[in-house]
């Protein structure tokens, strides 16, 4: 029998995958997943002389239901020095299989579907952590990943304004012009301070070395959604920010490593048990999230596998009904 697998590339994911339509698979899977049925290894990440870092990470999906089953494989390329060059700061590919027989179904770009994945789960998290009447939202960051997230999270609390900046000024005008005439409300181009200081959202976007946010800036009843910060060596708010908030992780083993708050662990500032719980158990009713409209609740998405997982499934299954991309046999 003939088995043919599906390559897809990144300008056709981008035609055809609506990112706020993944928002409620990437909810579930994230409840699912803490109910023991998927299987999610660690992340291997490598730092490559002279390079950056490489990394690969896989998860595998059953239970939900037989026609979710997946196993994904993703290699992730970055290198900080692109944005110079005029090239993206991340590369990636996904391998999707077939968890029983182990045939390869689908390859396809995967720096695109990691930034809709990571996008997801904020606007997951803002769903579920932030005060229901919030208003006004920041996206930090504006490069390709501050864009899916603008486009995502604005799409589950009735904003009336949205801040965004960046480094590059330049970067986030364009966005902003790009984006303005798809968003319901204003997006405004504003410096780190101003942004922050008027939000009742937040999301960083960047692959910061250092403290953006700081922690004057931070009204109570804010919620912050950190979505850059998936090595130990970037950060992206004020350790002294972190004692503030009541902190909750994609998975708690993996962001102690490597999230947001993996610093303030390291020196001593957070303990171990820092982190409330999973945004999955919030979802799943087993931890409370935000308990009054005065804390400040902090997502610390390090970003886990069965998003990738769930992810590749949505766009495996479009491919096959609207016959996308370009089919091989390898055998």
């Amino acid at each position: 029998m003939v088995r043919k697998t599906i390559i897809l590339t990144r300008p056709e994911i981008s035609a055809q995958i609506d990112i706020v339509e993944t928002i409620p698979a990437i909810e579930k899977a994230m409840g699912e997943f803490e109910k023991g049925e998927d299987f999610l290894p660690p992340k291997a990440i490598y730092s490559l002389p002279l390079a950056g870092d490489a990394g690969a990470m896989a998860a595998c999906i059953t239970g939900y239901t037989k026609a979710a089953d997946l196993l994904s494989m993703k290699v992730g390329q970055e290198r900080s020095g692109n944005a110079e060059k005029g090239l993206p700061t991340t590369n990636s590919w996904i391998a999707g299989f077939n968890p029983e027989t182990g045939e390869l179904l689908m390859i396809c770009d995967g720096t695109l579907p990691t930034m809709y994945r990571t996008a997801a789960a904020a606007a997951v998290s803002t769903l579920h952590l932030s005060r229901r009447d919030c208003s006004v939202l920041a996206i930090v960051g504006a490069g390709q990943l501050g864009r899916q997230c603008l486009r995502a999270v604005s799409t589950v609390r009735p904003f009336e304004k949205i801040y965004l900046c960046d480094v590059r000024l330049e970067a986030a005008e364009q966005v902003a012009m790009e984006l303005g005439s798809q968003s319901p409300v204003p997006i405004e181009v504003a410096s780190a301070e101003e942004a922050c200081s008027s939000a009742d959202v937040i999301v960083t976007a960047t692959n910061s070395r250092q403290p953006i946010v700081k922690d004057p800036w931070v009204r109570p009843g804010t919620h912050l959604c950190c979505m850059g910060s998936d090595l130990h060596e970037k950060i992206e708010c004020e350790i002294s920010l972190l004692t503030r908030c009541r902190l909750f992780a994609d998975a708690i083993e993996h962001t102690l490593q490597r999230g947001e708050a993996s610093q303030a662990v390291e020196q001593g500032i957070l303990g171990k048990d820092c982190y409330q719980g999973s945004l999955g158990q919030v979802i799943n009713g087993d931890v409370a999230g935000r308990t009054d409209d005065t804390e400040i609740t902090m997502y610390d998405g390090v970003g886990i596998g069965i998003q990738d997982t769930t992810i590749a499934r949505a766009i495996h299954d479009q491919a096959v009904s609207k016959n996308l991309g370009t089919w091989i046999a390898f055998s």
